[in-house]
C-alpha cells in the first residue's frame, strides 16, 4: 500500500531486492533472510535497503506477492471446471518451487496486487460457473484449502523418506519391522503403508491431487442450481 520510491542507488530497486530475498528463501527458508543477508548479495550496506522496504516483514511480504504472480491465470473463454483445475496445477507447483509460502500465506496479509489478481481470477471462473453470494467465497476457499492441504503433505512424504540415502526401498526396509507390528491391529493402514513405500512420491503425489481435485470438482458442480 506504500508508493515504491524513486531509487537512489542504481544497484538497488524493490524488485532487485524482492528477488534476492526470493531467491535465500528458496535455498535456506525464512532462517537465512535478513535485511543484512540481502545487503550482502547486492554488495551495499543494510542501510542501504530501508530507502526501499520498511523491514524484514514488508521484505517478506513483497517476496510472497511477487511469487504469487508466478501462477498462471487461465484465459476467460475456458470452461470454468478446466479453468479452475489449471488454477489450482499452477497454484501447486508454484508452492513446491517455494515451500516457504506455506508459512507465509497465513503469516501475511497478502493484499498484493498479484494476490488480489490471482483471487479476482479465482471469483471470476466461480461467477461464469454459477456461484454467488457468500458460496463464492466458500467455493475458492476449499480449492485453495485443496491446494496447500496437499503440497503440505507431499512435503512432508518427502521429507519423511529424505533420511533414508537410498531412497524409498531403503526407507521401506527401515519401515518393515514396523509395519509388519502395524498389521495385527491396523490391517488396511499397514497395508497401503507398504504399497506406498516404493512410489515415486512426486508422481503419486501428483495423481493424489488430481484425484481429489476432480472430487472437488464435482463436488462444486452439483451444488449449482442447474445441476
Amino acid at each position: 500500500m506504500r508508493p515504491e520510491r524513486p531509487p537512489r542507488d542504481r544497484r538497488l530497486s524493490r524488485e532487485r531486492i524482492v528477488g534476492v530475498a526470493v531467491g535465500i528463501l528458496d535455498a535456506e527458508g525464512h532462517q537465512g533472510l535478513s535485511m543484512r543477508r540481502v545487503a550482502t548479495e547486492l554488495g551495499v550496506t543494510a542501510g542501504a535497503l530501508y530507502w526501499y522496504v520498511a523491514n524484514k516483514g514488508e521484505m517478506l511480504e513483497l517476496a510472497l506477492d511477487a511469487v504469487l504472480g508466478e501462477i498462471s491465470v487461465p484465459a476467460p473463454d475456458v470452461e470454468w471446471r478446466r479453468a479452475l483445475a489449471d488454477l489450482a496445477g499452477s497454484h501447486r507447483r508454484m508452492l513446491l518451487r517455494h515451500p516457504w509460502v506455506l508459512t507465509d500465506l497465513a503469516a501475511q496479509p497478502n493484499l498484493g496486487p498479484n494476490a488480489l489478481a490471482l483471487s479476482e481470477a479465482g471469483l471470476s471462473i466461480l461467477v461464469r460457473a454459477g456461484f454467488a453470494d457468500a458460496d463464492l467465497d466458500a467455493a475458492l476457499a476449499a480449492v485453495n484449502d485443496h491446494v496447500v492441504g496437499a503440497v503440505s503433505a507431499e512435503l512432508a512424504w518427502r521429507a519423511a523418506m529424505g533420511p533414508a540415502e537410498g531412497g524409498p526401498q531403503e526407507w521401506a526396509e527401515q519401515m518393515d519391522g514396523y509395519l509388519r507390528r502395524l498389521r495385527a491391529e491396523h490391517p488396511l493402514l499397514a497395508g497401503r503403508m507398504a504399497a506406498a513405500s516404493g512410489v515415486d512420491v512426486h508422481a503419486e503425489s501428483e495423481r493424489r491431487f488430481g484425484f481429489a481435485l476432480e472430487c472437488l470438482l464435482d463436488g462444486l458442480a452439483a451444488r449449482l442450481p442447474h445441476s
